[in-house]
């Protein structure tokens, strides 16, 4: 059974920094303790000492996973450049092979600040004593870890944004505690963020509260402004308390549902946000990042058990929407070629105008029947707003 590690590395003695600039696909890592357990699938996350700098620069900033049993391993000559010291690099000792996973960038670095108030990570053995090489992670931690690691850098959703809401409302007029069991601590575990930034959001969600003079936080987000709209009665001035909680419920099991249920909506983000960031190389440069990690790398994807937030569709609202297009796609004068089913009907799809991830419902009057590309336009293209509003309209005639 594959564990999970920290690895840690003081920059005072090895320039972890520049060395993740490389963009390596491998390294070579110290293993002074636990020799007997650390193993190949191993899941490692590196960790930045503070070293001689700032507290908040120390944290996460990268993951790998072990490829070898410790062993007396000598690093690459090409990281031989990193150590302060150029005698280290020549250290004959025990370490594991490991392929780099992913490295953070500036906004996606888990920061040692945000861990001591964390219910499940203040008692890290790294931050109550910070001079060894490697920690093991209990199941809890590692669940968390991921959590965070998978979305500190991405964008709030609707969902997440209704629990950051349900937070807000219930410390209004009062102290906002981080504490574990605070309504910003729950909701933290509950959705995979960190604390600081629920926190944020009760501010933003304060910013946009005509009742609350004090000062919140003005990053509000158009997400934000939305979710606020949709609970918030500027007629009585006051959030529709049991709309809310409704929906809070329905998003998220009244609680029950943790941070890592989204999380392959969480992966799929990244990989999309990496593959952005890697197309515009040239051919020739992608081929050669490959090679780089090729001895390293496994044909076949190693399978990761993950939970994902689904929802209950309706069958009959999705024939109705079919059957109502009469199995065509509703964009006007749509020239996609289609094809017909083993069935011996048009293939088509189902949209959900408003997605039901963002709030939309699932009712005749929010569905549009779409071919497969068009259907893909609605999500991903450029135009995709004003081809929601073209379908809006048409479901208002």
């Amino acid at each position: 059974m594959a564990r999970s590690w920290l690895f840690q590395n003081n920059p005072n003695r090895f320039d972890i920094d520049g060395f993740l600039a490389t963009q390596p696909t491998r390294t070579a890592w110290i293993v002074s303790r636990y020799r007997n357990e650390i193993g190949p699938g191993d899941q490692v996350f590196l960790w930045r000492a503070i070293g001689g700098g700032n507290e908040v620069d120390s944290g996460i900033v990268a993951e790998g996973e072990v490829l070898t049993r410790p062993a007396l391993i000598k690093e690459h000559p090409s990281e031989h450049q990193f150590w302060r010291d150029p005698t280290e690099a020549d250290e004959t000792t025990d370490r594991v092979l490991l392929r780099i996973v992913r490295i953070a960038d500036g906004r996606s670095v888990i920061r040692r600040t945000w861990l001591k108030d964390d219910p499940v990570l203040r008692d890290l053995l790294i931050l109550r004593m910070a001079n060894g090489t490697n920690y093991k992670l209990s199941g809890e931690e590692a669940a968390r870890l991921n959590a965070l690691w998978a979305k500190t850098s991405l964008d709030w959703t609707y969902a997440e944004a209704v629990a950051g809401l349900w937070a807000y409302h219930r410390t209004r007029n009062q102290a906002v505690s981080r504490l574990p069991g605070s309504p910003v601590a729950d909701v933290a575990l509950l959705i995979g963020r960190a604390i600081p930034g629920v926190y944020n959001k009760v501010m933003n969600f304060r910013a946009l509260d005509p009742r609350d003079s004090r000062a919140g936080m003005s990053a509000v987000s158009m997400k934000d402004r939305q979710v606020w709209a949709e609970f918030y009665d500027p007629t009585t001035a006051a959030i529709r308390d049991e709309a809310l909680e409704k929906e809070f419920h329905r998003l998220w099991d009244g609680g029950k549902v943790g941070g890592k249920a989204d999380l392959a909506q969480a992966a799929d983000q990244l990989l999309e946000r990496e593959i952005k960031g890697l197309v515009g190389l040239e051919l020739d440069q992608l081929m050669a990042l490959f090679e780089a990690g090729a001895a390293h790398r496994e044909p076949k994807p190693r399978a990761r058990a993950v939970q994902a937030i689904g929802f209950d569709r309706d069958a009959v609202v999705a024939a109705i929407a079919k059957r109502r297009a009469d199995f065509r796609c509703e964009v006007p004068d749509c020239a996609s070629p289609v094809f017909v089913t083993g069935e011996g009907l048009t293939y088509c799809e189902v949209h959900h105008i408003r997605p039901l991830a963002d709030g939309g419902t699932d009712m005749p009057d929010n569905v549009a029947c779409l071919c497969a590309l068009h259907h893909r336009e609605a999500h991903y293209g450029m135009w995709a707003a004003e081809l929601q509003q073209v379908l809006a309209r048409l479901r208002l005639e």
